[in-house]
């Protein structure tokens, strides 16, 4: 039986380079301000950690001690400043050791003045609830600057109901149909831009693509059936489930 011997030369494991995320979430919405919710997190960093939340010239703003692996928040009123830089957050993780770790910056006043609204969807669906037919339609953009105005706005460019709901949840409108087909959309609206979904007939008529849309819409038995219309302008029809 032969034996073998092996010398291992010095080596290294490769490192990790810990990491800190920053994020935040409007939690109310000021004619010149927000309150906001900024959330530091560094999974890779072992307890204790140390967060400081910092401003310009990075001054500290608020420290958290987070004593197991869990992100920490800081709720701070911002108000809108004449210059951008003074605007501008990063995350500070530091460990028992004194090594610390920043974030990338936050620019706020990108985030919560200048940014404009995108990737608007709406969605347009038929319901009996038990008193009578409705049209429901749910308006949402993806990212923008709140205050964000939403309105359901027809061919002709009147505006027929609005809102403006709490920042990250959707608009909601519901009315009922008209014997005759009409044009509707979405617009959602900041201070930055707007825009515009695609126009939808409700109820949809015989130039739609799916022609068993227009039974659908006039069916008397409404409870059984669903519309609804996906953001490349299709529309169609299934059967729900018996209830």
């Amino acid at each position: 039986m032969s034996v073998y011997f092996f010398l291992l030369g010095s080596f290294h494991l490769p490192e990790i380079t810990p990491e800190v995320s920053i994020a935040y979430k409007v939690l109310e919405v000021f004619p010149k301000g927000r309150r906001v919710l900024i959330t530091c997190h560094a999974p890779q960093t072992p307890p204790p950690v140390t967060y400081s939340l910092c401003g310009t010239k990075n001054i500290r703003v608020a420290k958290k001690v987070a004593k197991i692996r869990e992100p920490a928040s800081f709720s701070l009123n911002i108000t809108l400043k004449s210059s951008p830089d003074l605007l501008t957050y990063f995350c500070r993780a530091a460990s028992t050791s004194g090594a610390h770790v920043d974030s990338a910056r936050l620019q706020m006043y990108w985030e919560l003045w200048s940014k404009p609204v995108s990737e608007l969807r709406a969605n347009f669906a038929l319901w009996d609830r038990g008193s009578g037919p409705r049209v429901e339609v749910s308006c949402q953009v993806s990212s923008g600057s709140p205050p964000i105005t939403y309105s359901l706005v027809g061919k002709d460019g009147q505006v027929h109901l609005q809102q403006r709901p709490r920042h990250g949840e959707p608009a909601n409108f519901s009315f009922p149909p008209s014997q005759t087909s009409d044009w509707f959309q979405c617009q959602a609206e900041n201070n930055v831009s707007v825009q515009h979904s695609a126009l939808t007939l409700v109820p949809p008529g015989r130039d739609q693509k799916m022609q068993d849309c227009q039974g659908l819409w006039s069916a008397p038995s409404l409870p059984s059936w669903r519309v609804f219309r996906v953001g490349n302008g299709e529309v169609r029809g299934r059967k729900a489930a018996a209830t």
